[in-house]
């Protein structure tokens, strides 16, 4: 590994063009920048210099070190720089996961716009995936925080905080025969009629969510058809193959030969939001996400 103050050395005598002058800018003796310099170029095995009556002037071989000589130096000047703004949370990274369902409602971008404001220079990363492979890669510390359904389990050592409450309401293909009821729906109305459901694999908080709604009610719904995502089961729902019990925020992103009915039920339905997270991470960047919810 060349050493650095070598390489300051060098690049003073190339831009000076003159070892003297190079002392008098490193504030240094001649003859220790001479053996500097000659050290270099038997690390190197090479002459990087050739000297002149009056002067030296740089080899080809000088003239690639000069160049990779000046973008190691730059670099290592900027590191006490990026290191400090680190330490400071002005630079870095915050990794981010949710489930499909949370990633929909409008909290999210809004959490995610606050913090870039307070934050310009530090990259978001953002994971969708399912509940279990969210839990991993918190205890993984893949990820710094995620938003879930439902908490995590207290066996894991994990802090779930309750962020906000969505209600569930009804989705109905616009030629289902609930579509003229009175709004809102009671829940066991929906008994008769066959469901469409977000699939448990992809989104099973939620999906227990309504399904514990539906035993509490008094009944078991009739899943006709499981979507991977919860968007693509409103495809299905607008084909008329059943309804669905979704989060209300679904609602801004497809009304097409869908109706959106109010839902209510001796239990108030609702799918809660959870971020999740190690307690023991001192991280600034998660400190103000979490700084952010609380407010």
């Amino acid at each position: 590994m060349i050493d650095i103050h070598k390489l300051k050395a060098f690049v003073a005598v190339v831009e000076e063009s003159n070892i003297s002058h190079a002392a008098v800018r490193l504030n240094m003796q001649q003859p220790p920048l001479t053996r500097l310099i000659k050290s270099l170029e038997d690390e190197l095995d090479t002459a990087l210099l050739t000297r002149l009556p009056r002067g030296v002037e740089v080899t080809e071989a000088g003239k690639a070190l000069y160049q990779e000589a000046l973008t190691i130096l730059a670099h290592a000047q900027a590191i006490p720089k990026r290191v400090q703004n680190i330490s400071k949370g002005l630079e870095g990274q915050i990794n981010i996961g949710f489930t499909n369902s949370v990633g929909l409602h409008s909290f999210l971008p809004s959490l995610l716009r606050n913090f870039r404001e307070a934050f310009p220079n530090v990259s978001i990363h953002l994971e969708e995936d399912g509940s279990s492979a969210l839990i991993d890669s918190i205890l993984n510390q893949k990820n710094d925080i995620v938003f879930l359904r439902k908490p995590a389990p207290m066996s894991l050592g994990l802090t779930s905080l309750h962020v906000l409450d969505e209600p569930l309401i009804v989705a109905l293909p616009n030629n289902h025969p609930l579509v003229e009821h009175a709004d809102p729906i009671h829940l066991l109305d929906l008994e008769p009629y066959d469901f469409v459901l977000y699939r448990r694999l992809a989104g099973q908080d939620l999906f227990d969510n309504i399904l514990a709604s539906c035993y509490q009610s008094g009944f078991s719904p009739n899943i006709v058809q499981e979507a991977p995502r919860l968007t693509s089961s409103l495809n299905l729902i607008a084909a008329g193959i059943g309804l669905s019990i979704v989060p209300e925020a679904i609602q801004d992103f497809w009304n097409k030969q869908i109706v959106y009915k109010t839902l209510e039920a001796e239990t108030p339905c609702i799918a809660p939001i959870y971020a999740i997270y190690k307690e023991n991470l001192d991280r600034i960047h998660l400190k103000h996400i979490l700084k952010l919810l609380m407010k």
